[in-house]
């Protein structure tokens, strides 16, 4: 990419420069895939450089290592062709001929991928991500298009819930985003002699390198505001080992204190607010007035226990044992901060394939269409179960715990299943039926296959009129829970 003005001999010269260089090199240029994009020309004035360079002209914003070059925030047309390059992505699958569990590879591994070099450089606005997740939801639930209907069994906030926290490990393309652009603050602190480093400090700090990048001058592009709007985050996220003081902030550093980063109505704004930890040290903190809150005064008191020297401050990473800046890492901890693990972990690691364990993540968590589901939805079905002679709305409670057909299916498999009770909830039952058999691989895969049959027993006898006798259904488990532990 070469830059010039176009006064004068300005473009001669640079011609010349593209032939001296391929005479010298031996390396052809290729005109035809060479372009030429003008800012504040007229069009004879363009019509000339074209004629001197024998390019063509190409509109802004360039598109420049798959990313488009603009003084401006990208436009709505950037980003649709974000989108339509996921959608393209979906031509050549078959969703109809794909298990859920297929799609849900292919989701997680090409649809969730292909924005992440954009997300690298550019923060996504909220209506593409939000077609971006229509895309990967429709996709995973069964509809291949943005516009065709599919019925979703589960929130789109816990698909992309990570697996240990009851998910799917789908990404959630917000908070990737937010991990992917941290980086840049990153190597402002880490990578001084980098040309990013150099050209921030220039536009930002005003050639001032003493003032650290936490500090530096809000205004500027679009892409240093978005930046800042993720600050907040990178602070928290960082903590300073202080050596010489020289390079933290007193109000905005992580070095230790406690109410650093978050003002509310007890405390005052900060004073000076670009002053540095070892600056604020030797002033005694006399920028502070009079009475000092009580946090304040804590903090006061443990910088005062502070010893300074002659090195460099470090910035470490908090979200890593090794201190270095990861973005899976920032991810984990956006995505799980504030939850709790879900007691259904352990069904990731039974010894079954992915679809049975997906029927199973949705079993514990009452998302399988038995007739309870249906109705909620407003889908009108004859209630009754079809395993035994029970009138009551088909719920996945009785459907897999408390009828008389799964009854006797588990005790001919050796379960007794005496903790199960019809007045405890599906989650309770669930967990009283798997929490005896953890640790027993046989076991564990035993149960799952059995729910399954249950399940596939269920939809013969519902869509198909077929049904078969608890002998044959016993024999099938068997043999099945026999394949799964050889190959899973």
């Amino acid at each position: 990419m070469l830059f010039s003005t176009a006064k004068g001999q300005a473009v001669h010269v640079l011609n010349s420069v593209i032939h001296s260089f391929s005479l010298v090199s031996g390396i052809a240029l290729n005109l035809n895939k060479s372009s030429l994009v003008t800012f504040n020309l007229s069009d004879a004035h363009v019509q000339a450089v074209q004629a001197t360079l024998q390019v063509h002209s190409s509109p802004a914003p360039l598109v420049y290592l798959g990313l488009p070059l603009t003084l401006r925030r990208p436009d709505r047309l950037v980003f649709q062709g974000l989108i339509d390059k996921v959608q393209d992505k979906l031509a050549g699958w078959k969703s109809s001929l794909l298990s859920r569990a297929g799609r849900l590879v292919l989701a997680r591994s090409v649809l969730s991928t292909v924005p992440v070099y954009f997300m690298s450089v550019f923060k996504l606005p909220a209506w593409v991500i939000k077609a971006l997740d229509r895309i990967r939801c429709n996709f995973i639930w069964g509809s291949s298009n943005s516009t065709g209907r599919a019925m979703h069994l589960l929130s789109w906030d816990k698909v992309c819930l990570p697996k240990e926290l009851g998910g799917f490990g789908i990404q959630d393309l917000r908070l990737q985003n937010i991990s992917l652009l941290l980086r840049w603050w990153w190597r402002l602190y880490h990578h001084e002699n980098s040309l990013w480093s150099m050209l921030a400090t220039i536009l930002f700090a005003k050639l001032d390198d003493s003032i650290p990048p936490l500090a530096w001058n809000e205004a500027g592009s679009f892409f240093w505001r978005d930046l800042m709007s993720i600050r907040l985050f990178f602070q928290i996220s960082t903590v300073s080992v202080i050596e010489s003081g020289l390079s933290s902030l007193f109000w905005f550093s992580n070095w230790g204190a406690s109410f650093l980063f978050f003002f509310n109505s007890s405390d005052r704004p900060p004073l000076r607010r670009n002053i540095s930890l070892h600056t604020a040290y030797h002033e005694r903190f006399k920028f502070l007035t009079a009475p000092l809150t009580l946090r304040q005064h804590t903090s006061v008191q443990e910088a005062q226990r502070l010893s300074f020297n002659s090195q460099k401050d470090q910035l470490l990473w908090k979200w890593t044992t090794h201190g270095n800046y990861t973005a899976a890492s920032a991810y984990k901890y956006l995505i799980s901060a504030g939850k709790t693990t879900t007691p259904f972990f352990f069904i990731w690691k039974i010894k079954v394939p992915p679809s049975l364990k997906l029927f199973l993540l949705l079993l514990a968590n009452g998302r399988l269409l038995t007739q309870d589901q249906l109705l909620k939805r407003n889908i009108f079905c004859t209630p009754g179960c079809v395993l035994c002679t029970s009138n009551e709305c088909e719920t996945a409670n009785h459907l897999f715990f408390n009828c008389d057909y799964s009854g006797t299916l588990w005790r001919s498999l050796g379960f007794q299943l005496s903790g199960v009770r019809s007045d405890a909830s599906l989650k309770e039952n669930f967990l009283t039926v798997f929490e005896p058999a953890f640790g027993q691989r046989r076991r564990l895969v035993l149960i799952s296959t059995t729910l399954w049959a249950i399940w596939l027993e269920r939809n013969n006898r519902t869509f198909r009129q077929l049904g078969r006798p608890l002998g044959p259904v016993q024999q099938w488990i068997i043999s099945e829970s026999t394949i799964f532990m050889k190959c899973c």
